[in-house]
């Protein structure tokens, strides 16, 4: 039977016990899981009702008794209304008491699609007060509550009588089964003005078996992102700090922004308070952080600036604006009393012993791009300043490259440009043993403008050959200014400017093969540059050109070097050849291999060396350079090898050899890496440098893991760093219990070992717990 109209009180009676039943139904739903609305502002537990609603029943059979003053709906009971649905065996309402009773697999689905499961609803026909027999609510966010009994209250509360929460999903075998966790407390009121849920004897459950009591404890509404309370406290340790409990609290102070603040105390060093206020724009966001300590203990450190500093703070800020669909504007900044204040105390995200303050504008439209940066670098560590006088102030650095998207003479063109402009305090330098004095930067201002204007066009032939002329011109600016009277780097102080102009051609011819399910390119490659030679070289700083690898990924690269202060000149060819190939649709494999000779006029990687010796030892400084090859494979997205090598073209020997590679399959992760680098003696390194590093990843059943990862410095015989790990992750509950290790690579000796521990619980929250000893001071496995 469908019913929409009724005549006389019958349709009366019939329409009031549906709507008080769907209407109850509709708020009993919310109230319960508190959270099925957004977090509008707006109270959940009365929604809005349209009044021209119309009220659809559907049921088997209508009986109507005048005596008992009921109207029953008897079997396949469906009311709709205003977007509720209610489903039930049966449905009276008694128009004597005024009450509505569902009764027999009744579930209600609400607008937001959150279910409620019971077997007897009771409510008055006014919808303001009700009884609800074990109910079980399932909300759309997989979250879970059931109970004993239920009822709301006129004050808009509901009460769970003996009640139940998880976010965990029930056995699919044994629905039965107690879920991973469970809260189960006598009594958990629903808060529907303020989306709270407040448990009373509540007690913590993993796999049915109580791990904690809380005689009372209350959290927001699962579903809502943002509420005022206090959030899980976290806990830390240190021999220097003590023990340390972490209390924080998060205040929603408007639609867009909110204010973290948290208080930790230190056993041994005292009360350590923390805020950070967050603010969201429809363009961006940024926030901004303070800390500070009064030291109770300074001399439970053992190094400065630890040991000498009682009132220790910081300040931070981080923001990003997209200012239109081109540009974007941002910052990352800190500064702090002392230079080792936020590693000693690890706060978030500013721990690391190098950190970089930066403020930048950036654009990018179509293959052009602008980037204006300035960085100040903080050095944390003690006990000196020595190191953090030796940072540059960069103030700041342009970058613009310019594509113009129409041909140019048939060609294409581009340029770039390059601004820098540095200080620093205290001049830096390094004497290798052996060797001379390097100046890895000056003491002073540096201040230069570079433009590289390039045009290039290719022309091809029916053979498939490609032949590219190119032309380039680049003009430098330098001002100079040294704060050491002796000038002890012998610098060209003042102005000074440098110019280059350079002609290419470019010889290309790939060829292609096929054969069966595979295809190979074969790709012949030669270049040539004329230029004259670079002048100056020895007598202008070099900051952002410090570093040289020669290898396949700069073989046919018009200039080598790695930045702006240093150019390539004379005259110099690059030959080599370039291989791909496809294998069945599965398996890839590419390869290079070549060398470089340099042809006339002096050579800008050996001759006519720069303050910080770079291109000596580079494979570069020989008339004819190194072998450089790389070669890697790789079967779809589930494993890949590559490796570059450098070879000695004069006895063959191997001067740089680098190899890494990844696997992946349903039950193992593997990733790894072997360097090996040659002695550098120009560089500092008078020893060969070997290295390999790898990471394990074993996952078992659904839903368990175990990381372990080693670092190993093959020539002093040491484990530099090991870490091992625990995993559990699943839609409900997260486990992480990780030890990391690592020493120093010379001595062997143990520098710094962290525990750390994460539980996480879905919808309540998250506790984090970490140890940490020491600091790693073992130089880095660097290059150049």
């Amino acid at each position: 039977m469908i019913s929409r109209l009724y005549p006389g009180t019958a349709r009366q009676s019939l329409m009031s016990a549906a709507c008080a039943i769907a209407l109850f139904a509709g708020s009993e739903m919310v109230v319960t899981t508190m959270s099925f609305a957004q977090a509008t502002g707006s109270n959940a537990l009365v929604r809005p009702r349209n009044p021209d609603a119309q009220m659809l029943l559907q049921s088997d059979e209508v009986v109507y008794d005048n005596d008992a003053q009921t109207v029953t709906a008897v079997g396949n009971v469906q009311i709709d209304y205003d977007g509720t649905r209610l489903v039930a065996d049966r449905v009276i309402y008694n128009q004597g008491t005024g009450r509505v009773k569902a009764i027999g697999n009744v579930e209600v689905i609400e607008p937001d699609g959150n279910r409620i499961y019971t077997d007897t609803i009771d409510v008055t026909d006014d919808f303001g007060q009700g009884f609800i027999q074990s109910l079980r609510v399932e909300t759309t966010d997989n979250t879970r509550f059931a109970a004993e009994s239920g009822e709301r209250l006129q004050g808009g509360d509901t009460v769970l009588h003996q009640g139940v929460y998880t976010a965990c999903e029930p056995c699919k075998k044994d629905p039965k089964k107690p879920p991973l966790w469970q809260v189960k407390a006598t009594k958990i009121t629903v808060d529907g003005k303020t989306r709270s849920v407040t448990y009373r004897n509540a007690r913590l459950e993993f796999f049915g078996l109580p791990i904690a009591y809380f005689p009372w404890f209350k959290h927001a509404d699962p579903t809502i992102k943002r509420k005022s309370g206090f959030l899980l406290p976290g806990f830390d340790f240190s021999s220097e700090r003590g023990f340390g409990l972490t209390v924080p609290y998060f205040l929603v102070t408007g639609d867009t922004h909110d204010l973290t603040v948290s208080g930790t105390y230190y056993t041994r060093q005292g009360f350590l308070g923390e805020a950070e206020w967050r603010q969201q724009f429809d363009n961006g966001k940024y926030n901004l952080r303070v800390a500070g300590i009064s030291q109770m203990d300074p001399g439970a450190f053992s190094i400065a600036p630890d040991t000498n500093v009682e009132e220790r703070g910081f300040i931070a800020s981080k923001g990003e604006f997209q200012v239109n669909p081109y540009w974007s504007f941002g910052w990352d900044v800190m500064a702090q009393t002392d230079l080792t204040f936020a590693r000693t105390y690890e706060l978030k995200d500013r721990s690391d012993q190098f950190e970089t303050s930066e403020v930048y504008l950036r654009g990018i439209k179509g293959r052009s791009y602008f980037d204006l940066s300035a960085y100040h670098f903080t050095v944390q560590s003690g006990p000196t300043s020595v190191l953090q006088d030796r940072q540059a102030l960069v103030h700041p650095v342009l970058d613009y490259n310019f594509v113009k998207a129409r041909p140019v003479l048939g060609g294409q063109f581009s340029f770039d440009v390059n601004a820098t402009s540095l200080t620093r305090t205290q001049i830096d330098t390094v004497t290798p043993t052996g060797s001379t004095t390097r100046f890895n930067g000056i003491d002073g201002n540096v201040n230069r403008v570079s433009i590289d204007a390039e045009w290039k066009r290719t022309f091809n032939n029916s053979l498939g050959m490609m032949l590219t002329p190119i032309v380039a011109v680049r003009g430098d600016g330098f001002y100079v200014q040294s704060n050491s009277g002796s000038n002890p780097a012998g610098l060209d102080t003042g102005g000074s400017f440098r110019g280059m102009a350079t002609l290419g051609l470019e010889y290309r011819w790939p060829l292609l093969f096929k054969a069966g399910n595979t295809q190979h390119i074969v790709e012949p490659i030669a270049q040539v540059f004329a230029r004259p030679g670079v002048i100056g070289s020895g007598i202008r700083p070099n900051e952002d050109a410090q570093s040289l690898v020669f290898d396949t990924t700069n073989l046919f690269e018009r200039d080598k070097f790695s930045g702006f202060d240093r150019i390539e000149g004379g005259t110099r060819a690059n030959v080599g050849i370039r291989y791909s190939g496809i294998l069945n649709r599965d398996w890839n494999i590419d390869a290079m291999a070549g060398q470089s000779y340099h042809l006339a006029g002096s050579n800008p990687y050996g001759s006519t060396s720069d303050l910080v010796n770079v291109g000596l030892d580079s494979g570069l400084e020989t008339t004819i350079s190194d072998f450089v090859g790389s070669f890697g494979f790789a079967y779809r997205d589930r494993f890949r090898a590559e490796t570059r090598a450098r070879i000695d073209e004069r006895n063959f020997s191997l001067q740089r050899w680098e190899a890494t590679g990844y696997a992946t399959s349903k039950y193992l992760d593997l990733s790894g890496g072997y360097t090996f680098i040659g002695a550098q003696p120009n560089s500092g390194f008078n020893f060969d440098r070997e290295q390999a590093h790898g990471y394990a990843r074993l996952k078992f059943g659904d839903n368990w893991s175990v990381t372990g990862s080693l670092t190993y410095d093959i020539v002093n015989n040491t484990s530099i760093s090991e870490s091992l790990g625990i995993n559990y992750h699943d839609e409900c509950f997260t486990y992480s219990l990780n030890f990391t290790n690592s020493r120093d690579r010379f001595t062997n000796n143990n520098v710094g070992q962290t525990i750390y521990l994460k539980i996480g619980l879905r919808t309540i929250g998250d506790i984090q717990t970490s140890q940490g000893v020491g600091s790693t001071a073992s130089p880095l496995f660097s290059s150049e």
